[in-house]
């Protein structure tokens, strides 16, 4: 069965500052297959018109965090991480990216 008719989810965000491109939201998502709830909420600010900054948090304990700067017209600089916050055993993720476009 296809990931996309396996699932069904709803989302909500909210702009709480336009200025600052503060912005935050939530997602439920229900997997028929497993009958397993996904509950995630996220956040995302700009530092300046260039940096942006996002995080998100799901119900199992997952936390990313994401850095993103645009450095060239549509060229971006990307700084990521995920962490697991319920298996301290783990080590946390990281990831780095840059996306070139002329």
């Amino acid at each position: 069965m296809n990931e996309k008719d396996n699932s069904i989810n709803a989302s909500y965000y909210h702009i709480v500052n336009p200025l600052t491109n503060t912005i935050v939201g939530a997602e439920v998502t229900h997997s028929f297959s497993t009958n397993v709830n996904t509950i995630t909420v996220g956040t995302q600010h700009a530092l300046d018109p260039l940096t942006t900054i996002k995080a998100q948090m799901n119900h199992a304990g997952k936390a990313n965090v994401l850095i993103q700067h645009k450095w060239h017209s549509k060229s971006l600089f990307t700084i990521s991480g995920e962490v697991d916050t319920k298996s301290i055993d783990k080590s946390p993720k990281v990831g780095l990216a840059l996306a070139l476009k002329p």
